[in-house]
């Protein structure tokens, strides 16, 4: 790595690998595409996808490599630790 693990976001990284954090395109802040059938002012499944795009970028953002590879199990919920 060019840089130490602790300045590395998740956020770019997931970034870098699979491309914008949007589930739909007329919701990405770095490769938005307009919808061709619908109101973007209007349209609420943009709004809501708008709020998805939030909260993924506030947690992948938030969270470098170094604190994931330090991460302790018993931080994840138990339901999710069960599934993983």
């Amino acid at each position: 790595l060019a840089r130490p693990a602790s300045e590395i976001k998740i956020g770019h990284v997931v970034r870098v690998l699979d491309g914008p954090l949007a589930p739909i395109p007329c919701a990405s802040r770095t490769q938005y595409q307009r919808c061709e059938d619908c109101d973007e002012a209007t349209c609420q499944v943009r709004h809501m996808m708008l709020e998805v795009r939030q909260a993924i970028a506030e947690v992948l953002d938030n969270r470098s490599l170094a604190a994931m590879r330090d991460a302790d199990n018993d931080d994840f919920p138990v339901e999710l630790t069960s599934q993983i």
